[in-house]
């Protein structure tokens, strides 16, 4: 999550974890026993246990459960569930309180068993039953992009995708202010909603090369509100690569392709003729093979017009989902640096193909200028077009708004 000022519960890392049935956390230190006539010692311990839980108040998973002592200090915990498996958990220093580390399940049973002992060395223990909530429904991610442990251009969003609709505004926020990023520096950005159940995170600029991302995306315990309630989730961490970025002039017919600022190569290329312009505008890689069978019938062109095509594809880069690829076309050799004759892809030599697939990965960027056609990639819907939004008009699909990344 970005540093907008949100809160979430601060788990306490335990102190001590026990199989026992006892978790015993006794603190160090002189207590002073001596008493005189006047300060005779209680009968009963002073110590006072108090906890946030009570037996007509079902409890929130995601909010860790606290034992506090007033007077004294807790020496064991318990906190058991209906298969008698004890919550981890722990002291903070001191010994005055203790929380759980682990988050409670939803509509379970628990038992709460807190002792602690006074100056004097009397103890009271204090135990308490209690359920948490029910979910009349849940709010789970379905799937993250990119993959764990992959490497990525510095184009590549995050994209996080639901089980199930999310429209209420305030709920969309709460899942802004839930889904954390973190980085190994700072990067400002922000989460915008491409569909019901999407939301994607883009930087302000594109990643700083080398960036190590991890993105949290549990929501478990979190109230929606309307009896929603987030399930669990996991960590997906992921590494920003070099910086490439292709730049395909129509009207001159080339293709320059730069790795961290620095020229490579620039390619003569053919790009789409009148009635199947390519689109202009920054597209990102979404995926590439070395082979693809090309049918124009998948694009809306009928197979027994002039314009139709069956092809096997060699070298085959994707930049839409609507078909446009950066690839192999032998064919129109003789155009290519000369003409625009395609049905829309970037085509080029073989060579030149090649070439080009081993340089890219998924999240590279490739941008087409000087079509001379106002059709232009669509910023959603069509790949990862975000790029082609101002930031206002980016964040305008944020609820929270933007923040910079949480440290790594």
């Amino acid at each position: 999550m970005m540093r907008n000022g949100a809160v979430r519960p601060r788990w306490l890392c335990a102190a001590l974890v026990s199989a026992l049935p006892l978790v015993f956390v006794a603190g160090c230190g002189t207590w002073d026993k001596h008493r005189d006539a006047d300060n005779p010692r209680p009968d009963g311990s002073v110590a006072r246990v108090a906890v946030d839980v009570r037996p007509d108040r079902p409890a929130q998973p995601g909010r860790p459960i606290v034992v506090s002592v007033r007077d004294g200090r807790l020496y064991a915990v318990n906190l058991v569930g209906p298969d008698g498996r004890a919550v981890p958990g722990g002291n903070a220093p001191g010994d005055a309180t203790w929380s759980n580390s682990e988050p409670l399940g939803y509509a379970t049973r628990y038992t709460l068993t807190a002792s602690a002992v006074d100056a004097f060395g009397h103890t009271t223990t204090r135990t308490e039953d209690f359920t948490t909530i029910a979910r009349d429904a849940e709010l789970t991610v379905d799937t993250v992009a990119p993959d764990a442990d992959s490497t990525v251009g510095v184009g590549m969003p995050i994209t996080v995708t639901f089980h199930r609709p999310v429209t209420d505004p305030a709920q969309r926020a709460e899942v802004e202010r839930h889904l954390e990023v973190s980085t190994s520096e700072p990067v400002e950005g922000a989460w915008g909603w491409v569909d019901d159940e999407t939301v994607r995170y883009r930087p302000r600029a594109y990643w700083p090369v080398g960036t190590k991302v991890a993105v949290l995306t549990s929501l478990l315990g979190v109230d929606f509100g309307h009896g929603v309630y987030g399930g669990p989730g996991g960590r997906v961490g992921f590494a920003v690569g070099d910086s490439v970025i292709a730049t395909v002039d129509s009207g001159a017919h080339t293709m320059t392709v730069r790795r961290n600022g620095t020229d490579l190569r620039t390619v003569p290329v053919t790009t789409g003729k009148p009635g199947f312009t390519t689109r202009s505008g920054t597209k990102v890689v979404l995926g590439k093979a070395p082979h693809v069978l090309m049918d124009g019938t998948t694009v809306g062109i009928s197979a027994d017009s002039g314009d139709g095509y069956r092809l096997d594809v060699e070298w085959a880069t994707r930049v839409t989902w609507s078909g446009e690829f950066v690839h192999a076309a032998p064919w129109s050799v003789d155009s290519q640096g000369s003409a625009n004759v395609s049905h829309g892809c970037v085509g080029m030599s073989t060579d030149n193909a090649k070439w080009f697939y081993d340089q890219v990965k998924l999240g590279d960027v490739v941008t087409v200028v000087n079509t001379g056609d106002p059709k232009a990639m669509e910023p959603i819907g069509n790949g990862y077009g975000e790029w082609n939004l101002a930031w206002p008009d980016w964040l305008a699909r944020s609820v929270a708004g933007a923040g910079t990344t949480r440290p790594l």
